[in-house]
């Protein structure tokens, strides 16, 4: 192979890597008519709330912070949807009740102490109850709502 052929071929595996990570970085909400992206960015630029909660998911207590999953679909406008469907990268599907959803006190968490969350650390968004604030959600029946690698809000009527 010669150089530039090698070059080009660089460029383009770069270019490749450097989209997939983008579009892995982004939120999607859609009701099925609109669809909205969000980046980190965005994300971040919204109110803040921070959850300190131990979780079954790792040793030890950790910080989580991110805009309200509520703010969040607040942020996409008004669609009368009474269902919510959490979807992550890898096609983990969990849905429920708008209601049921809105009075978790849910984050859509981007960082996990003070750091941004990779996808290798269940990031970039990571959906965290305050399990040590309202044990009463520290139970498997909400534990699947805490969609990590979350890529897609799905709003539909029920």
């Amino acid at each position: 192979m010669n150089d530039r052929l090698r070059s080009m071929l660089g460029l383009a595996i770069l270019l490749l890597i450097t989209c997939g990570s983008a579009s892995a970085q982004t939120l999607e909400i859609t009701d099925g008519k609109e669809t909205l992206v969000l980046d980190r960015a965005l994300l971040e630029s919204f109110p803040q709330s921070v959850i300190e909660t131990t979780s079954p998911y790792y040793d030890g207590t950790a910080e989580f912070s991110g805009p309200t999953l509520a703010r969040v679909i607040e942020h996409f406008g008004s669609t009368g949807a009474s269902a919510v469907t959490l979807v992550a990268l890898n096609g983990y599907k969990v849905s429920g009740s708008m209601k049921e959803l809105m009075s978790l006190d849910a984050i859509v968490s981007t960082r996990q102490n003070g750091e941004p969350m990779s996808i290798r650390q269940r990031g970039p968004y990571w959906i965290m109850l305050p399990l040590s604030e309202r044990p009463e959600l520290d139970s498997e029946d909400f534990h699947r709502y805490m969609v990590w690698q979350l890529n897609r809000i799905e709003l539909t009527q029920e």
